[in-house]
């Protein structure tokens, strides 16, 4: 790869990790996307894709030249074809799976957690996020205009529901099959001036790529060598589940006279859910799915950390009124940024714990009996309940009522874990900032 030779391939990374196909690669394996009109037709991608190539001639600014002079300024994987951003070439990459049931509120929740990140990161932290390129987060952004930027405030909105197929997904050639491969949401991650470790801007920036795959996609089954769509699970630096209570009849039963929302009425009204999802197996395939593809044996324990996410929080934290649903940051003496309050997570983990423990407990064995580090996060995607449409007659949120809390605590946890000092906490109990972050300003 003829960019090495440029003063900032010292930045390139020894290995790259394809976020389609997950397969490893050394950059100068990267193949390069044409740029000329012409040069349509890739054996693995079809016709209406550009050509990939290996190049052997190269512009002075380290960019790769077609066979019809173009300079091209796009890389893709030499396995699946598929596009690679350039920041993977340079920034080290974090993988995050979310998954649940369907229906269970991941893409409200993934919605509402990106707009927030977007907020608090570099207004708490001074660490900004953006997007590695538009079009890869064009879904997200669709949905947070509907829900945080809509001019109709007073209609209810409904996101569509992740399906199995479609834009957020890529279909390959790998030879006698096709494979369907998931797209990720991508992210940058980067300090900014006023972050304490802002001159190590290099070592500490990150690139996030979360994936959000269909409910269906985890029915057993469902994980097949065509469409391997889940395997992100076994790569994944942090497993994200979203488990709803207004699907399990138990919650329901527990929230009886406690909650307002509809969506946790008895069976007998028009606006109860129409289904109740066994989300124990939801979660026990995908564990099975994690064991098999990173070669753990069934009675050995992930290393890597599970969050269960309990959404719609607004419609059952009746069931634990001595927690609070106030955001879980500290001040930092003399600084204008705050840290994570570990200790009150700490707390709201093990009340919700129990909570679940009581309520469903084979959610909770198949977790403790899965991961080290297990820890329950509640969370209001929207901070109130859904209201009818009376046009439509579906459910639906009003933009004007939209009021997240406790969405972005789970990404904020993981980044605190994995991003190497972007995202301060306190250490539970001492008072403290975590010397991983508040360490001497640099």
């Amino acid at each position: 790869m003829a960019s090495l030779a440029h003063p900032n391939a010292l930045t390139l990374l020894n290995k790259v990790t394809c976020p389609h196909c997950w397969s490893m690669y050394s950059p100068e394996e990267s193949l390069w996307i044409s740029e000329h009109p012409d040069l349509l037709g890739d054996a693995k991608l079809g016709f209406q894709h550009a050509k990939r190539f290996l190049p052997s001639r190269f512009s002075p600014q380290g960019d790769a030249i077609d066979e019809m002079g173009q300079f091209a300024t796009r890389m893709a994987c030499p396995h699946c074809h598929l596009h690679v951003p350039r920041s993977m070439y340079q920034v080290p990459s974090l993988f995050f799976s979310i998954f649940g049931a369907p229906a269970c509120g991941k893409s409200y929740f993934l919605t509402s957690m990106s707009w927030k990140l977007r907020q608090t990161l570099p207004k708490r932290f001074a660490v900004s996020l953006s997007d590695v390129d538009a079009e890869t987060n064009s879904r997200i952004h669709e949905y947070e205009e509907q829900q945080f930027m809509n001019p109709d405030l007073d209609t209810p909105v409904a996101l569509a529901k992740t399906e199995e197929q479609g834009d957020m997904y890529d279909t390959v050639n790998m030879g006698d099959h096709s494979v369907t491969f998931p797209r990720p949401f991508m992210f940058n991650l980067q300090p900014l001036s006023s972050h304490p470790r802002y001159k190590r801007n290099r070592e500490i920036s990150k690139l996030v790529c979360l994936y959000d795959n269909a409910g269906e996609s985890f029915f057993p089954g469902a994980d097949k060598t065509v469409s391997p769509v889940t395997r992100h699970l076994a790569k994944s630096k942090c497993l994200f589940f979203c488990f709803d209570p207004t699907q399990d009849t138990r919650f329901r039963r527990a929230c009886e006279g406690k909650s307002e929302d509809p969506q946790m009425a008895s069976r007998t009204s028009r606006l109860a859910r129409e289904t109740t999802i066994r989300q124990d197996t939801i979660l026990l395939e995908a564990i099975q799915r994690v064991r098999r593809h990173a070669g753990l044996r069934d009675d050995e324990l992930h290393q890597r950390p599970l969050i269960i996410i309990v959404t719609k929080w607004d419609a059952w934290k009746n069931l634990l009124p001595d927690v609070s649903t106030d955001e879980p940051y500290l001040a930092i003496e003399g600084s204008k940024l705050c840290s994570l309050d570990s200790q009150r997570i700490k707390y709201t983990s093990e009340r919700v714990g129990e909570l679940m423990a009581d309520i469903c407990p084979e959610i909770v064995a198949a977790a403790e009996g899965f991961s080290t580090s297990l820890t329950f996060i509640p969370v209001s995607a929207s901070g109130t309940h859904p209201t009818l449409d009376p046009t439509t007659g579906a459910l639906g949120i009003r933009p004007r009522d939209m009021q997240p809390f406790w969405v972005e605590i789970p990404m904020l946890m993981a980044l605190h874990n994995w991003a190497g000092g972007l995202v301060g906490a306190t250490a539970p109990g001492s008072g403290m900032e975590d010397g991983r972050w508040m360490q001497e300003k640099l």
